[in-house]
């Protein structure tokens, strides 16, 4: 779904004044991101999560500012986005990772490896990308069937990354 759809369905029932006067914008620029004539700037993209703490808008507009190169909502016609299927293909991609990633040759040095090695390095990178895929919609279908907050839940992933010593403080 694009950005300005997706942001659409958000406010809805609200009016575009009533969402460009919570975020202190114009109701023309609201008009103007939800038909796509113009880009949803970074900060209001920001906002908007911080309003409408919407998993699948985050993974919207993380797919469509990295220009492809994060999640996308599975949407095709095979898509299952109930809890239990969810569960199911996060396990099963799970242990496709896990069993990719334990024959491919990772602790060989890069200039070492032939041509059939480098494809099973690839295969498990895949696979891992899999994982992430399925992995960021089971959180996403998790937090609208439960009621968890996305936004709350990466700030306390952040915050234990940061406790732990593995991301620096002031990094956001």
């Amino acid at each position: 779904m694009n950005i300005g759809k997706h942001l659409k369905e958000l406010r809805k029932p609200d009016s575009q004044q009533q969402l460009a006067l919570e975020l202190n914008l114009s109701r023309e620029a609201v008009s103007a991101y939800e038909t796509e004539r113009t880009k949803l700037p970074v900060d209001i993209a920001q906002r908007v999560m911080e309003k409408y703490d919407d998993p699948w808008f985050a993974i919207n507009i993380a797919n469509k500012y990295t220009g492809g190169a994060w999640v996308r909502k599975l949407d095709g016609e095979f898509a299952e986005l109930n809890r239990s299927s969810v569960v199911l293909k996060t396990l099963e991609e799970l242990d496709e990772a896990v069993t990719s990633i334990k024959n491919a040759p990772f602790v060989k040095h890069p200039k070492l490896l032939a041509a059939y090695e480098l494809q099973d390095l690839k295969k498990s990178l895949l696979e891992a990308i899999d994982v992430i895929v399925a992995a960021s919609h089971l959180v996403a279908v998790s937090c609208e069937e439960y009621g968890y907050s996305w936004n709350e839940l990466w700030d306390e992933h952040t915050s234990k990354l940061v406790s732990n010593g593995y991301v620096s403080k002031g990094m956001n």
